[in-house]
Order: C-alpha cells, then sequence, then structure tokens
C-alpha cells in the first residue's frame, strides 16, 4: 500500500468523504478511475471531482472555512451546511452580467478599445478545442501531479463550491460565486466541475457549444468569471472560437 503524504493526510480530513489516493499515476489510469466514478455517483449520489494535492489549495480550503490556515471538522461542515442552500446559487446570470461591466469599465479606465482589443475577431481556432482535463498536469512534464479524486456527496453540481470552497482572493470568485455562476451554466449548458486546484477550476460540459453567436456570448461571460482567460488567447473571439465543439472548458487565474 503507498504512503500517503503528510499534505494528503489533511487533506483527507478535510474532505471528510470516500476519496481514492493517486500519488503517481498515468494520465489514462485517473482517467479511466474518474469516468468509472461519474457513471457510479449518478446512481449513488455523488459527483467525482480530480483535485490535486496542493498546499495553497489547502489554505485557500481552510481560510474560506475558519478565516485562516487552521480549520477544525466542525467548522467544515457548519461552513457546507450553510452554502449548501438555494440562496447561494441564485442570480448567476445577474452576477455574470455584472462582472462584465466591471470588465467593461476597466478597460475604459485603463483606455482599451473593448470591441476591437478585447472582443477582436472571431475564428474557430479547432487546434484548441479541449475535450479532457488537463488542470492537473505538472507544466513541466505534462504528466499528472499528486491528486484525489473526491466523491462529492452533494445533490447538485454546483454545490461542490461548497464543499471544495476554492477562491475568494484577486478575480478567482467567491464561494457564492461560483455556486450561482455554475449553477447558471449547468441549467444552460449542463456544465459541471470536475478538477480543481488552488487556481484552476475545470468544467466538463453536456450541451457542447456549436453555433459562433453561442460560443461568443459564453466567451464574454467567461471573461466576466475569469478576466485571466485573456493570458491565453489575444481577444474573446479567438476563446469563441477554441468553445465549438469543446467538451471542457479550463479557467485559471493569476
Amino acid at each position: 500500500m503507498v504512503e500517503m503524504s503528510e499534505l494528503a493526510k489533511e487533506f483527507v480530513e478535510f474532505f471528510n468523504c470516500e476519496y481514492e489516493y493517486f500519488p503517481n499515476n498515468t494520465y489514462e489510469e485517473i482517467m479511466e478511475k474518474f469516468k468509472k466514478y461519474v457513471e457510479e455517483g449518478k446512481e449513488k449520489g455523488y459527483f467525482p471531482v480530480i483535485v490535486t494535492v496542493d498546499e495553497t489549495l489547502l489554505e485557500c480550503l481552510a481560510f474560506n472555512v475558519s478565516d485562516n490556515e487552521e480549520f477544525n471538522i466542525e467548522d467544515v461542515r457548519k461552513y457546507r451546511e450553510k452554502y449548501i442552500s438555494s440562496i447561494y446559487s441564485e442570480g448567476g446570470e445577474n452576477i455574470l452580467r455584472d462582472l462584465i461591466a466591471r470588465r467593461k469599465e476597466e478597460t475604459e479606465d485603463d483606455e482599451i478599445d473593448w470591441e476591437e482589443e478585447i472582443l477582436g475577431a472571431f475564428e474557430d481556432s479547432g487546434e484548441d478545442r479541449l475535450n479532457s482535463p488537463i488542470g492537473f498536469l505538472d507544466y513541466r512534464t505534462e504528466k499528472p501531479v499528486e491528486l484525489f479524486i473526491v466523491k462529492v456527496p452533494v445533490k447538485n453540481p454546483w454545490e461542490i463550491f461548497a464543499w471544495l470552497p476554492m477562491g475568494n482572493w484577486n478575480e478567482c470568485p467567491t464561494t457564492s460565486e461560483h455556486m450561482a455562476i455554475s449553477r447558471y451554466w449547468f441549467e444552460k449548458y449542463g456544465v459541471v466541475p470536475i478538477s480543481m486546484t488552488h487556481d484552476v477550476v475545470e468544467y466538463r460540459v453536456e450541451k457542447v457549444i456549436k453555433t459562433e453567436d453561442e460560443a461568443m456570448e459564453v466567451a464574454v461571460e467567461m471573461y466576466g468569471y475569469c478576466p485571466d482567460v485573456d493570458q491565453s488567447y489575444d481577444t474573446l473571439r479567438l476563446l469563441a472560437g477554441s468553445l465549438v465543439d469543446s467538451s471542457v472548458w479550463y479557467f485559471w487565474w493569476d
């Protein structure tokens, strides 16, 4: 039996649910298990989420539930009970509208042309389509890092952020923002969170985007949710081109 790292043991305490540990496995091994758990979860009432063993992520989870880097399981349970409530997952479309308005104000303040420099021209960047998660890969080796597949026992996929509250720093959304936006996207596109690090979230998309207009609408929403998408794509219409026929959405916050 593989010995678990000390940091991984702390994650297990926070999870307080079933999981499988992958200390040094191949991408194929991880995805085979993940796909199995997606199907199993439909029957047993959980959503599998790939979570990296990441000290910064653990600190973020702990801080969000207890306002410091330490946590106890009672604080964690109370936090989850509080946020697994419809009131914290409502209004996602309005939140996105406000975030997009904020991004537009920021571009005006920086004297950047929204239409030309932010939106740009549409281009079907097919080579950038994403159909498998990549957020848990080491960027140097392109191999999976130490991680878990956590069987998050919630009824609705947006409640994953109540169980695993990453974010609430810089432009990375708060728990309630994550929940409301992901609920809005789930109801519209069938998106489900599938992987998480301290600065990355990936979603699986059931209703894959097929049209340029729809892709553009989503790209602007993505920019509201995660303004750092502009570090991967020069314009939002380039981002939109990559969304057509993509079944995974990737977000990284700087």
